[in-house]
């Protein structure tokens, strides 16, 4: 639990406090029970009273578009970064965003600016910080291209970390142990309408393929070097399969839906399914992208 007095000093910065808040309303799955508290930070001084003082388990949580809540909710505290996190800067070919600003904004920013670099995640939902987190990007392309620095806290003092001292790979980096608050980014002028149409064809692209109508986290496995394994298990003839609510996508396989009323038990029993028949059938260990949290 959280003493008291941080929480009345936390709302005396600006912070908003709920308790028992269940998580299904804050991730695209629509699944999760109650947190003990989901706290919004609104700036960098209550951020750090709030890890100064934290004396509890705590997960940090974006737009919720790459994560599977339990049923049971969260022993702990659901933290999300608001206010002054949102913001965004643009001087020339620069971008700085907060961390909590959506994908699609500083897309929009950019191509206002006739700035050109984000074309990799047009169509991508969730928030900066997850998607610099993650490294998300499309097949060839990442969002870590682009990057110039980072800032963050870690071990309660703020630092800048540039690009080159992070290790990015295929969606994941170094940075689990930081709170991301902004990113600054280096982008290229270019004529907006050649970054208008990559941009077309990567949202169509994400349309045509991808279950975007209806609940899920986005793609649940990343894909091993070289292979696909929405193609995998569309080969072992999973797609459309149901356990309860959930149901791995007829449309591509490596996303499993909400159909309506799935429970987290749902989603984890087919995860369960397609690592055991792709091991069983192509000896493929496969990893997980989305980010689960009991």
């Amino acid at each position: 639990m959280i003493n008291e007095n941080i929480i009345n000093k936390l709302i005396l910065y600006g912070c908003k406090i709920l308790r028992n808040e269940f998580l299904s309303k804050y991730c695209s799955f629509k699944i999760g029970g109650p947190a003990d508290f989901l706290i919004e930070i609104p700036n960098e001084q209550a951020l750090f009273i709030f890890l100064k003082n934290i004396e509890t388990n705590y997960v940090l949580l974006g737009n919720g578009t790459n994560i599977l809540f339990s049923d049971k909710g969260y022993d702990g505290v659901v933290l999300r970064l608001t206010g002054d996190f949102n913001k965004i800067f643009v001087s020339k070919n620069k971008i700085s965003s907060g961390s909590s600003v959506l994908l699609s904004n500083i897309l929009q920013i950019a191509i206002k600016n006739n700035l050109v670099g984000f074309e990799c995640i047009a169509g991508v939902p969730g928030t900066v910080g997850g998607a610099v987190y993650g490294n998300a990007g499309s097949k060839d392309e990442w969002i870590s291209t682009v990057i110039n620095d980072i800032e963050v806290y870690k071990n309660l003092k703020k630092e800048i970390i540039k690009k080159e001292d992070v290790k990015f790979a295929y969606r994941k980096s170094n940075l689990e142990n930081c709170v991301i608050t902004k990113v600054n980014f280096l982008l290229k002028k270019k004529v907006k309408n050649d970054s208008l149409r990559e941009i077309s064809k990567n949202i169509q692209n994400r349309l045509k393929t991808q279950p975007l109508d209806v609940y899920s986290a986005g793609s649940i496995f990343k894909n091993p070097s070289g292979i696909s394994v929405g193609k995998l298990i569309e080969k072992i003839g999973l797609k459309g399969k149901r356990i309860g609510g959930a149901q791995i996508s007829q449309l591509h396989g490596n996303f499993i839906v909400n159909t309506g009323g799935a429970l987290s038990r749902d989603i984890l029993s087919l995860i369960d399914l397609i690592k055991n028949e792709v091991k069983k059938r192509f000896n493929i260990n496969l990893e997980m992208e989305i980010k689960i949290i009991e």
